[in-house]
């Protein structure tokens, strides 16, 4: 048992989870999901695909732990208002993975629990995978390393767009890895009509920029990129309102607040782990990112407040041996 898993169980059975879960009542937890894995064989990416059941079961552990579960936007105004509930629970979700709607959306439905879907939407607009992360698991599939990953990967993307599937089919084939991932859309964004729907269904639909910009290297591209995913995700779903808005592979920038702010963005998540006190600037909102790598006491640790202080201990004891 690793010295985190241990000090997480000393936590539970000595009653301190009860008084993390007090002490930090007036934090805000945010739960950040990708897709879910449906192709046969070894499951791939830890975050960025967790398994059907394992969401499921994620589902059912929140919905049983009895906290509040709340729409990003009815948190956001209780944040301004000073009215959170105590150890509220937002459900994020990132890029629009087609299993999001096909496969995450019914489950959610099944617990009644609202959740946030930040939509880029690129590839939804061109209705084919995403590239990069195809390339990465055929690549990875079959065993070749990250340089031949790279350059398959940038020569793929240099293509015109109705070249592009032919070519991933063509390295899958070179690779002997058969389609089964692009049968069952696994690398394939919601469509418009998939959007429409979900959001008619309950899922809230919010930002994520048009490409999927790392926002630390390319900030000054964000207002266009918020204008282009703001466009397609009007004409798809109309009268939909998009004020919140996720950092695409978390990547920051100091000067996207104020992008942000002009844009009418009212909240920004990252990829960091940790919970949003009062006071917690609205842009730089922190989640527990779930996956494959968390288990039930790491997702258990974190509703209750108690990861939070183990992180911070862990934190203070590096600095302190760091000095």
């Amino acid at each position: 048992m690793s010295i985190k898993h241990a000090s997480l169980k000393v936590a539970r059975v000595t009653g301190l989870s009860a008084l993390a879960r007090k002490r930090t009542a007036s934090s805000l937890r945010i739960l950040g999901y990708h897709g879910l894995w449906i192709t046969p064989g070894d499951a791939f990416g830890d975050c960025t695909f967790i398994g059907v059941d394992q969401f499921a079961d994620r589902m059912a552990r929140l919905r049983e732990s009895g906290a509040p579960v709340l729409r990003l936007g009815d948190a956001i105004a209780h944040r301004a208002a000073g009215t959170m509930p105590a150890n509220a629970v937002v459900i994020t979700i990132d890029d629009g993975w087609a299993t999001t709607y096909t496969h995450m959306l019914p489950i959610l439905e099944r617990y009644a629990l609202p959740a946030t879907l930040y939509a880029t939407t690129w590839y939804s607009q061109h209705d084919m995978p995403v590239v990069n992360v195809v390339v990465d698991y055929l690549t990875r599939a079959a065993g070749r390393d990250d340089a031949e990953r790279i350059i398959a990967a940038a020569r793929i993307e240099a293509l015109p767009v109705d070249d592009r599937l032919p070519a991933l089919r063509a390295l899958g084939a070179t690779l002997g890895i058969d389609e089964a991932w692009l049968e069952l859309r696994q690398f394939h964004n919601m469509t418009a009509a998939d959007l429409a729907d979900a959001r008619a269904r309950g899922l809230d639909i919010q930002l994520h920029t048009h490409r999927h910009i790392d926002v630390a290297t390319r900030v000054d591209e964000l207002p266009q990129e918020i204008a282009d995913n703001r466009a397609f995700l009007e004409a798809a779903v109309p009268g939909i309102r998009l004020d919140h808005f996720c950092y695409p592979g978390g990547g920051y920038h100091p000067r996207a607040d104020r992008y942000l702010d002009a844009a009418g963005v009212r909240s920004s998540t990252l990829i960091a782990e940790g919970i949003n006190p009062p006071g917690t600037n609205p842009h730089r909102l922190r989640r527990l990112l779930d996956g494959r790598n968390i288990d039930d006491e790491t997702f258990d640790a974190y509703l209750s407040g108690s990861l939070h202080y183990l992180s911070s201990l862990r934190t203070g004891t590096a600095r302190l041996l760091g000095s």
